[in-house]
């Protein structure tokens, strides 16, 4: 425990870097709470149906900016770009609100404001080698990993508190105002203490270099994009899993309980697996360890509903659950950034697209699994994509994670003890 907290403030201690995380925080908060915003602000004149056009809108629009806004990024500089998209996302954003949940505005608004989407996460995650020593590079990615989750438990809470106290309009108009507070705070960490240069710290001596032709198309980086699509489809159709066996048909505010002890199992198993992990750590076994416990969720969901025994066994599998998520994206975020090379930003920015494509496809087949062969079925065939993910993500030689074994050294024959 205490290397573990040495640790941890050893890599906090680096100029820059937790001011660097706190900032990208403030500026992330935007994707838990315009999700919420646009429910809020679309139900109050139309149905579910309806905001789910609007919520699909403005996720597509994130799918296609968010590879060409790191691309422009990685060309003209990390600061320029993020500085006039966030303007221009928080001007959209304000045009959102300004709809009164109209789909006939909403949508093309939609869509064009999530194009405009800042790349501050591909931003981040490009810089975070630069901020750090070669020797916490892997932890620093498990470390935001794993604060990353804040986004997802203060968001909602943050916007459910102003649409009670304010409107719902006033949800999408604070989201757009924390982006732009975000974004300059963070730029203004970066100019100071990462300024421009390599947009990577050299790798340590016991990994491999990068590969040759590096980019966002390296060899090796295509199935690392497939391995993100999988990442955040599998999560989803979790999350609808845990929504339907909490709520049962309709679903209902109880089941952000189960979802916040998902994020707090994410915080520990980030934290822990921060603490301990050394640069040598493969993306396929941490993508096993996800399918082991989706699988048990789905055993969880098979087991009779009602009562407090069942909620309690949901409640520890689902922590249990939360403990994989951290470390499974922390070693794919790393690998990527060691395969793309100097081009690490595009990269990202890329893994953004297909993690949105995952949002998406997990979100549609988690709703028809669990109403047609319903919840179980439905934590199975998340287990199975992530089990897969691992056969895919593993590399050339790669059957487990122990460390291979050493010759054992030849004993000297004793006279004494063999009677000569």
């Amino acid at each position: 425990m205490r290397s573990a907290v040495g640790r941890y403030r050893r890599l906090l201690r680096s100029p820059g870097l937790a001011a660097a995380i706190a900032f990208s925080l403030v500026g992330r908060l935007h994707e838990s709470m315009v999700a919420f915003g646009l429910l809020l602000l679309v139900t109050e004149r139309s149905t579910y149906a309806a905001a789910g056009v609007a919520l699909a809108s403005y996720g597509v629009g994130g799918m296609v900016g968010g590879p060409v806004g790191a691309t422009l990024a990685a060309r003209f500089g990390h600061a320029r770009v993020l500085l006039v998209l966030a303007a221009a996302f928080g001007a959209g954003i304000g045009g959102m609100a300004a709809t009164q949940g109209d789909l006939r505005a909403l949508v093309p608004v939609g869509l064009l404001t999530g194009v405009l989407t800042p790349p501050l996460t591909p931003a981040l995650r490009s810089t975070l080698p630069r901020l750090v020593p070669p020797a916490d590079r892997l932890s620093a990615f498990a470390l935001e990993s794993t604060v990353q989750e804040v986004v997802f438990v203060a968001g909602p809470v943050v916007a459910g508190g102003l649409a009670v106290l304010l409107a719902p309009g006033a949800v999408l108009l604070a989201a757009a105002g924390l982006t732009v507070v975000g974004v300059v705070g963070y730029c203004a960490v970066v100019a100071r203490h990462a300024p421009s240069g390599p947009t990577r710290a050299p790798d340590d001596a016991d990994r491999p270099p990068p590969a040759t032709g590096s980019g966002p198309w390296a060899p090796g980086t295509a199935r690392l994009l497939a391995g993100g699509v999988a990442f955040l489809a599998v999560l989803s159709v979790a999350s609808v899993v845990i929504v339907a066996e909490v709520s049962g048909p309709r679903a209902h505010g109880s089941a952000g309980v189960h979802l916040g002890v998902v994020s707090v199992g994410s915080i520990v198993g980030g934290l822990v697996f921060g603490a301990r992990v050394g640069p040598g750590a493969a993306v396929a076994p941490r993508f096993a360890v996800l399918g082991g416990v989706l699988g048990m969720l789905g055993l969880a969901a098979a087991l009779p509903s009602g009562g407090a025994p069942a909620a309690a066994v949901l409640l520890v599998v689902a922590f249990a659950y939360g403990t994989a998520i951290a470390p499974a994206g922390a070693v794919l975020f790393a690998e990527l950034d060691r395969l793309a090379g100097a081009r690490s930003t595009q990269a990202f920015g890329w893994m953004g697209a297909a993690m949105g494509l995952g949002g998406a496809i997990g979100d549609a087949a988690g709703g028809w699994l669990v109403t047609g062969p319903g919840t179980a079925v439905a934590g199975w065939a998340a287990a199975a994509v992530a089990v897969a993910a691992a056969a895919l993500l593993a590399r050339p030689g790669e059957v487990s994670p122990r460390r291979p074994r050493r010759p054992r050294p030849r004993r000297a024959r004793s006279r004494s003890r063999r009677g000569r």
